[in-house]
């Protein structure tokens, strides 16, 4: 096998290769919080550890000693920086780099049993291992970044759990292809590596299949939640609605004798009673007012059910809401989405003082229907490559991920912005039907 384990000059030149495709790998599925010159500095000096321990192991211990060293110096350095520096939960990021980690281990030997089997030198060795990351880093980035970025609803304390699966791999693949002697050296160690590589990508394709089944129940069982509190508030609503009109028709069919009551006040002289008297209906009427903030019944229900919960949490609330008349997208979807923004905003609103909380809604009509709610709001926000709002939070994004669906279904645009102390959600939906 050719390993140019007598070139140790060259053998390190590949092992940053390897390391840096590792780190390509691991970046195509996560998001690093720091600024791009921070995190290449970071980078930078881990890279130039990793050069310094190849090369002063190679040689002082020789190829098997530095393979056995990787884990406890190179891979356990790579996690505690990765814990600190990814958006994702810390497990999350641990993860997502022990899972990339024992996928490039077999890349990695792969690439050495190719080169043995093309009786290839070091310059194809080295094209081989470009070409493989290149290769691997674009198909992850392309077709597993965005479903892996779904996963961040998911509880920490799961993806400690779930992060003993790749670290048991890897740690099996090293144990496999240096004990007793390196895999090169060993045919039937060759056959085990490839036995246990089917094994562990057979389920790790099961575990993300049944977080992503799971993200979809959720995904549904929110906007279920949702849809019955729109109902409930809905229905709240109506009963509002019908006790008021109960109200003021039963003020005017009494109107006649209010009328004469008051009538005879005055004629008698009596204009102090007649003031209170004519107060007292006033105050009845008002009594039976309810604040309408649309003439649209269905969104009227979740502003009015979402601005009672908002005020009587102190949140000063200010609404300008209107619909269109010939808006073509379906309402419960509509609302739905709103009612989305509007948890998110309530809840974002209570993390702040009392007196500071403030939430407000409008709506613009000219060349295209838009939809704003902003809050104001504490803390930093930080945006994934779709340009949605992230959270470490347990359970944080269904909702805005429902949000999302909505958007892709009705082909609306969402314009998420953080100015002046106010955190904004702007949904602008397409042309409407004439």
């Amino acid at each position: 096998m050719t390993t140019f384990e007598n070139d140790i000059v060259y053998y390190m030149v590949k092992s940053l290769v390897v390391v840096s495709g590792t780190l390509g790998m691991m970046s195509s599925c996560m998001k690093i919080k720091y600024a791009l010159k921070k995190t290449v500095a970071v980078f930078a000096g881990y890279i130039l550890w990793t050069g310094i321990f190849t090369f002063f192991s190679m040689k002082l211990f020789g190829i098997v000693t530095t393979l056995r060293l990787c884990i406890p110096m190179i891979s356990v350095p790579a996690m505690v920086i990765l814990y600190f520096m990814s958006t994702y939960s810390p497990w999350q990021a641990i993860f997502s780099y022990t899972m990339q980690l024992s996928i490039s281990v077999i890349l990695a030997m792969s690439q050495t049993i190719a080169v043995t089997v093309l009786g290839g030198g070091k310059v194809m060795d080295l094209l081989i291992r470009l070409s493989g990351y290149s290769l691997c880093i674009f198909a992850e980035y392309r077709f597993l970044r965005r479903k892996f970025a779904l996963l961040d609803y998911l509880p920490d304390k799961s993806w400690r759990l779930l992060t003993f699966v790749p670290i048991c791999f890897t740690a099996l693949f090293f144990l496999i292809g240096t004990y007793p002697v390196h895999y090169t050296r060993s045919v039937p160690n060759i056959i085990y590596i490839y036995a246990l590589t089917v094994v562990m990508l057979l389920i790790y394709v099961i575990i993300f299949h049944s977080l992503i089944s799971q993200y979809n129940l959720q995904l549904s069982e929110y906007t279920n939640n949702i849809l019955t509190s729109q109902s409930e508030s809905f229905q709240k609503q109506l009963e509002a609605i019908n006790s008021t009109e109960e109200q003021i028709r039963i003020i005017r069919h009494n109107m006649r004798y209010n009328l004469i009551v008051v009538s005879d006040m005055l004629a008698a002289g009596d204009n102090e009673g007649a003031l209170e008297y004519l107060g007292s209906i006033g105050r009845k009427l008002d009594d039976a007012k309810k604040e309408i903030y649309c003439t649209n019944s269905t969104a009227n229900a979740i502003l009015a059910y979402y601005i009672e919960r908002a005020e009587s949490k102190g949140i000063a609330a200010e609404v300008q809401f209107a619909m269109p008349e010939n808006i073509s997208i379906d309402i419960i979807d509509f609302t739905a989405a709103v009612a989305n923004a509007l948890e998110n905003a309530v809840n974002a609103c209570e993390k702040i003082s009392e007196n500071e909380r403030r939430l407000r809604i409008r709506t613009t009509e000219s060349k295209q229907y838009i939809v704003e709610i902003a809050n104001n709001y504490t803390g930093e926000v930080a945006f994934d490559e779709d340009g949605l709002p992230t959270s470490k939070e347990s359970g944080h994004g269904i909702g805005t991920r429902s949000i999302a669906a909505f958007a892709r279904k009705n082909n609306a645009v969402l314009d998420y912005d953080v100015t002046d102390e106010w955190f904004k959600l702007r949904i602008v939906l397409p042309n409407s039907k004439k």
